[in-house]
């Protein structure tokens, strides 16, 4: 019994001393080899983690060496052996779509409406990870942002290399999103989200359905710390961070040889530079270069790197590097100008943090909405340590709260959507309304969240995404910016010679006085000058609420008066100028040519074209305005807020404004011949109508929307005398426009005074259809037709 007990003591010693070697082992290689840069919040957690996780690779080494299994497949069973219990909020089910397992994640609670669908791809550097390694950060999703989560267990290299994780992941988001309504999922609001390895497979996947016609489009993209290419492994924050834990720069060049081939004997040539051909670096150097990193993400220090000769054997082993569906980085533009909304999440002190910046320029230059958030003091893999027990970080959970706040934001977006606004059903293609809708509400809402982080105002990221696409040169016009005075103008001229001058209109564009540019209304101006003939002037006058009434009148009157003075210059007849505009362009281009009406010291005005303008802001319970207010583009409520946005930059009385309480009763029936339910056509009311009796006049509110009143913000005011005086018109309205009354009391109030109008009305038109008659898979016909009438009227003077 002696000898047991004493060679128990012995194996215990030995154990003992055996982990004790294996710790300090651990700790001594962590001290050698890693780096914690002083950023990193809760340095010591790191440390303890990074040991942990050598240890269980030492561990692994040993039992391979012995023979009992592959260090891969005991790291793999450390990672999932901790399986969690039932959750109160969800249902969770195993299930195989196809041939691929997969985890779904249902809230309990009831929905009035479909859910979202996030399909998540985990991280691992595709060797690693499974369903139960992401199993409480997909059950916080599910939770916080009330969605329907499907976690993927895709096949892992170097068992299975590419393209096998990458099919698989495909394969299950297809197989969702053919059976999402299943799941009480709205197809149209499908996710793909991954972190680290599965960052680069949704990114993948993204693209591969950007370009599907027999599927919904996805709804966004959410990419955490996504590794997005192999090309250059010296950027700067390779350099920087390549010895900060969690990945390790040789690590990230080990897994992505892993993944490729399951082969990583050319690791160094990797890290040199040296498995890619100069052509090819070249060819992709507009896309992977340090150059396109803000320079803030080089003070912690870079080195330019000098790359080596490409041995071609190592090129032919490597050369599918070079493939977007394993390096999406490499996408084309044409495909990268077809990804969704998206949203990603970088880290300071991560080797990839890079990728996720160059990723997030491409998708910003080809016109994709970004939601960007910045870990200052996070490392790669903090998302996964958000709820770790005593090794949480808090950063990790800024991380989570900031994805979760993303996806709740699409969903409060879709409540939003369903819940005050109507399409009527003579609105052709309601379906691409519907999402063109949830579009902009999205950009609203984001803008909310940036304004709210100090990122930007919401009015300010609006504006970034409303500028537009550049548009590459136009092969049949001259176009060139100038400044007519102190206004930016964009001039669009036929090439073709003409055989005397020209016609030319000046254009303002539309956006609510708030918004928009020169940019935004590009291809209009285009089409018109190009299809009329004529010469286009953009003007890009200042917005309101930083630059309130009159100055966006007055750009517009000045810059109408330089071209007039100078039009010869341009080949164009002074004697053959018109204003046009939509919307609140619409209102400046009607302001405009009132004010030039009485001048004699310039050449009258040829026509004016106006395309669904806001005239008035005395009676927002016209019959259009009670029947579309809640009808898009342009909700009752908002042509309010922005009416007082031009006026003072201040929404305050906007309820008031609504209410009919900012009149006092002897200017309402004063304006009551020209502004009045009367003076519309009984087939405009048929829709419903009910006359609105307006609230008690508040004076103290009166003095401060007093303006609204004064014909150069309201034209439908302007007295007879100076209306007669107004040249030809074309006004353009639509059904289901907020606006249609206050072009048809405008075009009664010209015919009236005998100037001669050509009025067309699109029966199936909602306020803003012009800006989508050409606008990819969200084009609507009838934008197209008005704008075709509006041409036709300009070739007819």
């Amino acid at each position: 019994m002696a000898v047991v007990y004493t060679l128990l003591v012995l194996l215990l010693a030995v154990f003992v001393a055996g982990f004790i070697l294996l710790v300090m082992g651990a700790m001594n290689f962590d001290f050698s080899n890693s780096e914690i840069p002083p950023g990193v919040s809760q340095p010591v957690k790191l440390r303890i983690i990074h040991i942990i996780l050598i240890s269980r690779a030492v561990v692994g080494k040993i039992l391979e060496n012995i023979g009992i299994c592959s260090q891969v497949g005991f790291v793999r069973y450390m990672q999932s052996r901790k399986t969690l219990g039932a959750d109160p909020k969800l249902f969770i089910k195993d299930l195989w779509f196809e041939k691929v397992p997969v985890r779904i994640y249902q809230p309990k609670v009831p929905s009035a409406s479909q859910r979202k669908g996030v399909m998540f791809f985990h991280g691992g550097g595709w060797v690693f990870g499974s369903l139960e390694t992401h199993e409480k950060l997909c059950r916080s999703l599910a939770r916080e942002s009330e969605s329907v989560v499907v976690s993927v267990g895709y096949r892992l290299a170097p068992e299975h290399p590419y393209p096998a994780a990458y099919e698989d992941c495909l394969n299950a988001t297809i197989h969702f999103m053919k059976n999402s309504e299943h799941y009480g999922v709205d197809p149209a609001n499908v996710i793909v989200c991954g972190d680290s390895a599965g960052g680069n497979l949704a990114a993948a996947v993204s693209q591969t359905l950007a370009g599907r016609s027999d599927l919904p489009k996805l709804r966004a993209q959410v990419l955490i710390y996504p590794g997005l290419q192999a090309l250059d492994f010296n950027l700067p924050s390779y350099q920087q961070n390549r010895g900060v834990p969690l990945l390790f720069r040789e690590r990230a060049a080990f897994f992505a040889l892993q993944y490729l081939n399951g082969d990583a004997l050319h690791v160094q040539e990797i890290l040199e530079g040296s498995h890619i051909p100069p052509d090819m670096r070249l060819k992709y150097r507009k896309w992977v270069s340090p150059d396109n990193i803000p320079e803030k993400f080089k003070v912690r220090g870079y080195k330019p790197h000098v790359l080596l000769d490409c041995p071609t054997e190592v090129y032919e082993t490597v050369k599918r590097f070079c493939e977007p569906n394993l390096c999406p980085l490499l996408a084309e533009d044409a495909v990268v100008h077809q990804l969704p909304e998206s949203f990603i999440l970088t880290c300071e002190y991560d080797v990839l943090r890079d990728d996720g910046l160059l990723y997030k320029k491409r998708l910003e230059d080809n016109g994709v909405r970004v939601t960007w958030y910045h870990l200052e003091d996070g490392f790669h893999g903090i998302i996964n340590s958000f709820n770790s027990d005593w090794l949480s970080f808090s950063s990790g959970k800024r991380g989570l709260d900031n994805i979760v706040n993303f996806l709740k934001t699409i969903l409060e977006t879709i409540k939003f959507e369903y819940s005050n606004f109507s399409i009527p059903p003579g609105v052709n293609h309601s379906g691409k309304l519907h999402i063109v809708l949830a579009s902009m509400i999205s950009i609203s809402a984001m803008g909310k969240i940036l304004e709210k982080m100090g990122v930007c105002s919401q009015i300010v990221f609006a504006r970034y995404l409303s500028f537009g696409r550049k548009l590459g040169p136009e092969p049949r016009l001259s176009l060139w910016d100038a400044r007519f005075g102190r206004v930016p103008v964009r001039v669009y001229r036929p090439r073709a010679p003409s055989a005397g001058l020209r016609a030319a209109a000046i254009f303002f564009h539309g956006g609510g006085w708030l918004y928009c540019s020169i940019d935004t209304y590009e291809k209009i101006c285009r089409y018109i000058a190009r299809e009329s003939d004529s010469v286009v002037v953009s003007v890009g006058y200042r917005l309101a609420p930083e630059h309130p009434y009159p100055a966006a009148y007055e750009d517009c009157l000045n810059a109408t008066i330089h071209f007039m003075k100078n039009s010869e210059h341009y080949g164009v007849d002074p004697a053959n100028v018109i204003v046009c505009g939509d919307s609140a362009g619409g209102n400046l281009a009607a302001a405009v040519s009132q004010t030039l009406a009485g001048r004699s010291d310039l050449p009258k005005l040829r026509a004016q074209v106006l395309i669904y303008p806001g005239l008035q802001a005395l009676d927002f319970n016209l019959p259009s305005y009670q029947q579309n207010r809640g009808v898009p583009l342009l909700f009752r409520e908002r042509a309010a807020f922005f009416a007082l946005q031009y006026l003072n930059g201040d929404a305050l009385h906007v309820q008031e404004i609504l209410e009919g309480s900012h009149i006092p009763p002897d200017m309402r029936l004063k304006y009551r011949k020209w502004v009045s339910p009367d003076n519309i056509p009984e087939k405009f009311k048929v829709r419903g109508y009910k006359p609105h009796k307006p609230h008690e006049f508040k004076a103290e509110v009166f003095e401060k929307v007093k303006g609204l009143f004064v014909p150069n913000l309201c034209p439908l005011l302007a007295e007879d005398a100076l209306i007669q005086q107004l040249p030809e018109s074309f006004i353009l309205t639509c059904e289901y426009d907020v606006l249609r009354d206050d072009g048809l009391l405008y075009k009664k109030r010209l015919e009236d005074n005998g100037v001669r109008v050509t009025w067309y009305h699109l029966e199936d038109g909602f306020h803003g259809i012009i800006n989508l008659c050409d606008y990819y898979c969200f084009s609507f016909p009838a934008g197209k037709r008005g704008l075709d009438r509006i041409v036709k009227f300009i070739k007819d003077l």
